[in-house]
C-alpha cells in the first residue's frame, strides 16, 4: 500500500507541473498576438491612406497568424497529453511489475524453505574442509540439506511406544541403575544415506584419500 501512496502522489505533482507548464505557455501565446495585430494595425492608421487591397493584407496576415498559433499549440497540447499518458502508463507497469516481483520473491522463498531433502554441492579448498590438511586444491562437497516430512514409520511409532510406556522405563537404565528418560523421535533429519570418498594432494606433494567424507545419496532418516 505505501508504494501505491508514493505513486499516486508522484502522478499527481507530475500532472500538475504538467499543467502549470501548459498554463504558462498558452498565456503568452492569447496576450502577445492580439497586442501583435494592434501593432501592426496601429501604423496604417498613421500613414497616409492607402489603397482597400493595401489595408486589407494585414488583417488577413493577421488571422493567418492566429490560426496558424491555435494550430501549433493544439498540437502541443496533444503532445503533452500523449507524454504524460505514456509516462504515467509506464510509471503503473513499473510499480505493477515491482509488486508481481516481490511476490514471486516471496513464493521463491517459501518454495525454497519448503524444498524437500535433496543433494547439494559447494566447491571448497581441502584447507576450508577443517579435517587438519593444507592444502589448496578445491574439491567439491556434497551436503544434504531440505525438508523432511512429520509422517513417522513403523519404527518410530514403535520406538515411540516402548519409550513411553511404564515397563520400558525401567528397562531403559543407565550405568548406575537410575532409569532414563528419552524422547521418542518426532521429526526425521534430512541425512546422508550413502557417502563418497574424496581424494586430493596436500601442499607437500602427499596424496590422501578420506573415506565417506561427502554425502552420495540424501534420505530423511
Amino acid at each position: 500500500m505505501k508504494l501505491w501512496k508514493k505513486a499516486i502522489f508522484a502522478f499527481t505533482l507530475l500532472s500538475a507541473a504538467l499543467f502549470l507548464l501548459l498554463f504558462i505557455i498558452m498565456i503568452p501565446a492569447g496576450s502577445i498576438i492580439p497586442w501583435a495585430s494592434a501593432v501592426s494595425v496601429h501604423p496604417s492608421t498613421t500613414a497616409p491612406s492607402s489603397p482597400v487591397s493595401s489595408s486589407s493584407s494585414p488583417k488577413v496576415t493577421s488571422h493567418r497568424r492566429v490560426a496558424r498559433e491555435s494550430e501549433d499549440m493544439g498540437s502541443l497540447l496533444s503532445e503533452f497529453s500523449y507524454l504524460f499518458q505514456s509516462f504515467t502508463e509506464g510509471e503503473l507497469r513499473r510499480v505493477i511489475r515491482s509488486l508481481v516481483d516481490r511476490k514471486v520473491g516471496r513464493r521463491t522463498k517459501r518454495a525454497k524453505s519448503a524444498e524437500a531433502c535433496s543433494l547439494h554441492q559447494v566447491v571448497l579448498t581441502v584447507s576450508e574442509l577443517g579435517l587438519g590438511y593444507e592444502s589448496d586444491e578445491t574439491v567439491r562437497f556434497r551436503y544434504c540439506r531440505g525438508k523432511c516430512n512429520r509422517r513417522l514409520g513403523n519404527y518410530d511409532m514403535v520406538l515411540k511406544n516402548v519409550i513411553m510406556s511404564k515397563t520400558s522405563e525401567k528397562d531403559i537404565t543407565t550405568k548406575g541403575g537410575t532409569a532414563k528418560t528419552e524422547r521418542a523421535p518426532y521429526i526425521r533429519c534430512c541425512r546422508p544415506t550413502k557417502y563418497e570418498n574424496m581424494s586430493f594432494f596436500d601442499n607437500k606433494a602427499k596424496f590422501f584419500t578420506i573415506q565417506d567424507v561427502s554425502a552420495r545419496k540424501c534420505g530423511c532418516v
